[in-house]
Formats: structure tokens, sequence, C-alpha cells
């Protein structure tokens, strides 16, 4: 299915790059949905391109059911944000539990769009991400500067 998800993201806009993650990714026996990660190169010509994506794939028929997706304003992720989405589109989720505790021990807030210094909230409670997003461009170099130990997609079934 990821060769027929890439191949018809090829033909709607060449060059981009389309990944199944969540269990898939983690080499599950068994799949209840597939989790896609989208992004371009270009960090520009990704705009536009989901809902193109989505009318091929339910013209061809390998869609049964509409999707109903929550997506930045972007609608993939942008090049420079991709490898977090990568990061927590492939889970599991008690390791992207363990990842977001880690950053935030060393001041930091992770989410699907990046790391971002932790801004205190009023009486010690958290609070919200700040602006400046540090630039990551690999999932090795996210579990690095967490410094958790490097776990390949196969090995995040935790």
């Amino acid at each position: 299915m990821e060769q027929i998800l890439q191949k018809v993201g090829e033909d709607v806009l060449p060059g981009v790059i389309i990944i199944c993650g969540g269990s898939y990714r983690r080499g599950k026996a068994t799949c209840g949905d597939i989790d896609i990660i989208i992004t371009h190169p270009d960090g520009t010509s990704h705009k536009g391109f989901l809902p193109k994506f989505v009318k091929c794939l339910k013209d061809m028929n390998f869609l049964r059911e509409d999707l109903i997706f929550s997506t930045h304003s972007e609608e993939v992720y942008p090049r420079d944000i991709y490898t977090f989405g990568l990061v927590a589109w492939t889970g599991n989720d008690v390791l992207n539990r363990r990842l977001r505790l880690q950053a935030e021990s060393r001041g930091f807030r992770l989410d699907d769009t990046g790391f971002f210094p932790a801004i205190q909230g009023s009486g010690g409670k958290r609070g919200t991400k700040g602006t400046a997003n540090m630039k990551l461009y690999t999932e090795r170099e996210v579990f690095d500067f967490l410094g958790f130990p490097w776990l390949e997609p196969h090995e995040r079934n935790l």
C-alpha cells in the first residue's frame, strides 16, 4: 500500500515524499489503519496537495470512505518539521509520552511540529510552548538531543 500511495502522490506532485507510519512502520503483524506522513523537499509546493491526493485515491477506489483529517494549514508537513511528524506518527503512544516527558525535563515542549522552549505557566503549572522551533532533520537527531537511546521504527512497540 505504501508503494501505491507514493505512486499516486508522485502523479499528483512529483517529488512528494509519503511514508506510512504508525503500526505499519513499526512492523506490527496487523494494522487497523494507515497513518501517512507527507512532505515535499522544496518546502512549498505541498500546499493544496492533500485534497487532490484524496480525490485520486477515491477515484481509483483505493479509499472506500471519506477521510476526516485534521492537519496544519499547510495540509502536509513542511520539510523543516517533517522529522517531528515522522517521530510522532510512528509512535507508539508509550514512546511518544516518554519522549515528551524527556523534553520537558530539559525545558522543552515536543509535539509533531517540533521542539520549543517551554514557557512556565503561572503557579508552577506547565505553560505553553515558545515560538522558536529547534531545527533537527533526522529522527536520530531528535533522540540524540533528548539523550534517549536510538530505536529503529520496529523497536518502538513499547
